[in-house]
């Protein structure tokens, strides 16, 4: 495996940043563990789960870094609904999906994680995900590297074999089909069932691809940060996820495919035609 490199050096500013994101995360991760398949389910607006360990994490997470940095703008999936869309204005952005995947935490799959996310200027600059299922806590962005558990990672290689696989996230409808069919040519498919982790394990070399027709800011934010480390295209069909601008909790899904040199190499010019 490639070492992955730092890149130039941080600034003060982003560093005191990470730091206190780490500890924030770390600090709730066992009561995310103490309540994993036990929380009792609620469901919003929208028709989606939630749990009190969403909000819990989402609440104490803000307050732990408010207290350091009230210049800063906080946004969460778990934020009310109602609200109008709300311009990004300060330098500094922290974005939180409290639990990524809270149908299997809620069920007691362990394909879930927390995922936080700092950006600067709109565009992310450091992500933290807590892997539930492997009890680790990732955090990296440019200009840092990428670590698990403080200790530098390496991406996996470029894979040589037949196996391929493209993660992708459920639900689809039936005019997406066609993109399925054409990545399923080539590739197997994988639905583990957290956006979070679905773009981590492309960052980090565990799958070649994943393809996102659902998901929203929060549940990339802290990903994304990853892939400018590794070298990971990300591909957005509608324009561009980042900068953020404004965060909207009703946004449109954001549909893109995220993939190594080789496979976006391999998949994009399949399925451009039919994502325009």
């Amino acid at each position: 495996m490639s070492q992955l490199t730092a890149g130039p050096k941080i600034s003060d500013a982003i560093a005191r940043r990470m730091s206190a994101g780490l500890m924030a995360v770390r600090a709730r991760t066992g009561h995310m563990h103490e309540h994993f398949g036990k929380a009792e389910s609620m469901w919003k607006h929208d028709g989606t789960r939630v749990t009190a360990v969403d909000l819990a994490i989402s609440r104490t997470v803000f307050e732990d870094l408010r207290r350091k940095f009230p210049e800063d703008q906080f946004f969460s999936e778990e934020t009310e609904p109602g609200g109008a869309p709300v311009a990004l204005t300060a330098p500094y952005t922290w974005i939180i999906d409290p639990v990524d995947g809270t149908n299997n935490y809620a069920l007691g799959v362990p394909m879930c994680a927390i995922s936080l996310a700092l950006l600067e200027r709109g565009v992310p600059v450091c992500g933290f995900i807590y892997d539930l299922g492997t009890r680790t806590l990732l955090h990296g962005g440019p200009g840092i590297g990428l670590f698990a558990d403080g200790a530098p990672i390496a991406r996996h290689p470029e894979p040589t074999g037949d196996t391929k696989i493209v993660a992708m996230h459920s639900p689809i409808d039936a005019r997406h089909m066609p993109v399925v069919n054409a990545v399923l040519q080539a590739y197997k498919l994988r639905a583990y069932g957290s956006g979070a982790l679905h773009l981590a394990y492309v960052a980090l070399g565990r799958v070649d691809a994943c393809l996102d027709f659902t998901v929203r800011v929060w549940d990339i934010a802290a990903a994304a940060a990853f892939c400018a480390v590794t070298g990971v295209e990300l591909w957005f069909f509608n324009g561009p996820a980042f900068p953020v601008t404004t965060f909207d909790l009703h946004m449109k899904p954001i549909r893109y495919l995220a993939a190594s040199a080789q496979a976006m190499a391999e998949l994009r010019p399949k399925l451009e035609p039919l994502c325009r």
